[in-house]
């Protein structure tokens, strides 16, 4: 074994002790500092210290630097894990205001005072069509239900009816939109039930025959969906939606009890740093219910974000603020991207997400997910895929003529149907002169080629073929598609099969 001397051995020890002791006269201390470092390398052959680069500063300029970088690094982690706690705030008071301006449409139905409040199933009663601007990629395969729920106070009571004749989910996710539980066709075999979600502050014991949820937040949201086949079934469904019943368990135990309703808190986007602010105030009344989702606010704290105190930017540094507010555009920039490209890219240009939507720690995906659908269905449940592209990488656009073509042994295989959607760049549906916004399984007009495949046509202009493969876009308009297959097969959740499924959208010269 080398032995070290003892010169090398106090170089060592000076050197180590030169970093931490402060001497007045630097020139010598800086000699001292050498010739340690140089005893080092003469020991062991190599310098054992920190780079120079990242010794303590004694640069101001630099100081200034460094704290907006840090606002803006974690500024952008923040924002990110944030997203979908502004969104779920966001959405819930702009469909309350959607429902209290559209209470006489025949589309809107909630069943208490004018305008959705916590704790209130609401429901649309016919399709959405192109003029319903809801952004959220709304299908034309199911009826929408929803509650906004708040368990704050108490458990709240879902009663579900057996539906037996065809598919339906129920979505349960927590207050940042991630996915906690189901109930359905999948899920709970169609059987009818009452169902009790349970917030993390309950410490009282429920009564037999309830079903208990635990639910990490006290806040969140539930989205019914039941299957549609024709306009001519919409009536059936809302017989159907009518027989859903969401109570507090108070009401539930006592139905004379009046029933009273909390109002949405409206968004208050005023004030420096707002986001931030709001997201602070969503995660005090929703802490995160994990170590896993706690750990990133160890970091946040360094910009002012704190579980358990109030955010006041008056005590951020200006340098950090800098940072913060650069932040925002960025993290825009980022969520647009994964927006547009989600999960990874298919050989065929699909984007395919195999995640679904329980995402743990996964914030970007959980962030993506909020602003593109607002929910996403685990791949269980549901799997859905989306392209702006052709099979050529060109995007997508009214000017140009498509086919989509599965052969009949790659026709999707599902439990339930699948379908594909045109939806405008603000996810919203695309008018057209036949108002028909999406093709699906159970189109009894569909028409298979004689080999048993099919060719659906993506167009402007009515194809030669006829109207009944005809998924008609808007005139120089750019577009996606949506493809969405329910209770898919485990061909389509497997990375190695799923190709086979996914046919090119092969533009048409």
């Amino acid at each position: 074994m080398k032995t070290i001397n003892k010169l090398a051995l106090g170089a060592v020890v000076v050197a180590l002790g030169a970093g931490i002791f402060i001497s007045q006269s630097s020139g010598s201390l800086q000699s001292i500092k050498q010739t340690a470092a140089k005893a080092v390398v003469n020991a062991y052959g190599a310098d054992i210290s920190p780079k120079a680069e990242m010794r303590a500063s004694t640069d101001p300029q630099r100081d200034e630097r460094a704290k907006e970088e840090l606002g803006y690094i974690i500024g952008s982690q923040a924002y990110l894990y944030g997203l979908p706690s502004l969104r779920l705030n966001e959405f819930r008071y702009g469909m309350s205001k959607l429902a209290t301006l559209n209470r006489d449409d025949k589309n809107f139905y909630d069943q208490g005072e004018r305008g959705i409040k916590y704790n209130e199933f609401s429901y649309l009663k016919a399709l959405p069509e192109a003029g319903l601007k809801l952004g959220i990629t709304p299908n034309v395969d199911t009826l929408y239900g929803s509650v906004f729920f708040n368990l704050k106070k108490e458990p709240v009571i879902i009663h579900v009816p057996a539906i037996l004749d065809r598919y339906y989910s129920l979505q349960i996710t927590d207050a940042n939109l991630s996915n906690v539980a189901y109930i359905g066709t999948r899920a709970t075999q169609s059987k009818a039930g009452n169902y009790a979600l349970v917030g993390p502050d309950f410490s009282g014991t429920l009564p037999q025959g309830l079903n208990p949820i635990h639910m990490p937040t006290n806040e969140g949201f539930f989205a019914l969906r039941i299957q549609v086949d024709s306009e001519k079934d919409q009536a059936h469904i809302n017989s159907l939606q009518a027989k859903f019943s969401v109570l507090p368990l108070s009401n539930f135990l006592n139905p004379n009890k009046p029933l009273i309703l909390q109002d949405f808190p409206k968004p208050n986007e005023e004030g420096e740093l707002s986001q931030y602010r709001r997201i602070v105030e969503n995660m005090q009344r929703n802490p995160p219910a994990t170590e896993e989702l706690k750990a990133a606010w160890n970091s946040f704290q360094y910009i002012g974000m704190s579980i358990t105190s109030k955010f006041n930017p008056d005590n951020i540094d200006p340098a950090i603020k800098r940072g913060m507010e650069r932040a925002i555009d960025s993290v825009h920039d980022i969520v647009a991207w994964k927006v547009k490209f989600r999960g990874y890219k298919s050989q065929s240009n699909w984007n395919v997400d195999l995640r679904g939507g329980s995402y743990a720690s996964d914030y970007l995906a959980r962030a993506e997910g909020a602003i593109q659908g607002l929910v996403v269905h685990d791949s269980n449940e549901a799997m859905y895929f989306h392209t702006y592209h052709d099979g050529s990488k060109q995007t997508l656009t009214g000017d140009e003529s498509y086919t989509l073509h599965f052969e009949a042994d790659s026709l999707p295989p599902v439990d339930a149907f699948w379908s594909i959607t045109v939806y405008g760049m603000d996810y919203n549906l695309v008018a057209n002169p036949i108002n028909r916004y999406a093709i699906n399984s159970h189109n009894k007009d569909l028409k298979y080629n004689a080999d048993g495949s099919l060719t659906i046509h993506i167009q402007a202009q009515q194809p030669l073929a006829g109207t009944a493969n005809w998924l008609p876009t808007a005139q120089g308009d750019q577009f996606r598609l949506n493809y969405r297959t329910y209770m898919p097969g485990a061909q389509l959740r497997n990375k190695d099969l799923v190709e086979q499924y996914l046919p090119p959208v092969t533009r048409v010269n």
